[in-house]
């Protein structure tokens, strides 16, 4: 079963058992209003959801476990136990670049995400939601440092027994020009990494969006499937060359910058699972399988 925490820090996962919840109805967010090259697409809210106010989250399961920074915003760690075998392993690399959003105005990597204007947590029997709306960016480069970009982001996450969903929105408050790169970026200390179409890459650029992008060794794999249709804004993805197997997904991605407009623009939804490495490079295709089944 799983369990969420508001414990501070990094640590060994650990499952513990559900409480028993109180079902509860869903609302729709109310989108902003704005020009998009889709119909305006949010992230899913619920009005009887909790507030949560403490600066650290976690998830705890069985066959994985998360902690998430929320202040500022990035994925802190990812242990995983794909077999349930009660031997977590913290997959997360943590040299280079975090695991967190991205964007860049102006040049590569100018602005990181900081503290969320609004988070609620929302428990049901089979999953767990957290939603983090208006997250903020703030210039971390000399040439930016301290400046607030004029562009927020949405970012949740569905906790489900076996693997979570990741679903993002960018909501920019005024036209911009010169936007180079927004997207989500993973970490993973795990020796290789690839996607769909070539399943062992190197460092390089390739555009658009595969069906799953995953990272394996021998023994260990993680994946990330993507939704189709959830966004048409498939830029590109960036394979890091760091000691680590470092992925950029790119809502947008140009070299030297793009203009955009006021509006709010869907980031696409990704669904995250686990396997037991090399041998085991079918499960990546099965949970893009699962997440696009329309029956």
């Amino acid at each position: 079963m799983q369990s969420a925490s508001g414990n501070k820090g990094r640590g060994a996962a650990w499952a513990a058992p559900f409480p028993n919840l109180v079902s509860v109805l869903f609302a729709a967010i109310v989108l902003c209003c704005g020009f998009s090259f889709l119909p305006s697409q949010a992230v899913s809210a619920q009005s009887h959801a909790e507030a949560y106010t403490e600066p650290y989250f976690e998830y705890v399961g069985s066959t994985y476990s998360v902690g998430l920074s929320l202040d500022p915003v990035s994925i802190d760690y990812l242990a995983i136990d794909p077999g349930a075998t009660g031997e977590h392993r913290d997959v997360l690399a943590y040299v280079g670049k975090p695991s967190s959003l991205w964007l860049g105005i102006g040049g590569w990597g100018t602005h990181m995400p900081t503290k969320p204007g609004h988070v609620e947590v929302l428990e049901e029997e089979d999953k767990l939601v957290l939603t983090i709306t208006e997250i903020e960016f703030v210039g971390c480069l000399q040439t930016t440092l301290g400046e607030i970009a004029p562009v927020k982001a949405d970012w949740v996450f569905t906790f489900y027994e076996d693997f979570f969903d990741m679903e993002l929105v960018w909501r920019v408050s005024e036209n911009v020009e010169g936007l180079q790169e927004a997207g989500w970026a993973l970490n993973i200390d795990l020796p290789r990494y690839g996607d769909s179409e070539e399943a062992n890459r190197v460092n390089q650029d390739v555009q658009g969006y595969p069906k799953w992008i995953v990272w394996y060794g021998p023994e260990l794999g993680v994946c990330a499937a993507y939704k189709e249709g959830s966004t048409n804004l498939k830029a590109n993805r960036w394979y890091g060359n760091l000691p680590s197997s470092y992925v950029i997904v790119h809502t947008w991605w140009k070299p030297g910058g793009t203009g955009i407009d006021w509006g709010t623009y869907p980031g696409g939804i990704w669904r995250v699972g686990f396997f037991k490495g090399a041998d085991q490079l079918d499960v990546p295709e099965g949970l893009h399988k699962t997440l696009n089944r329309t029956d």
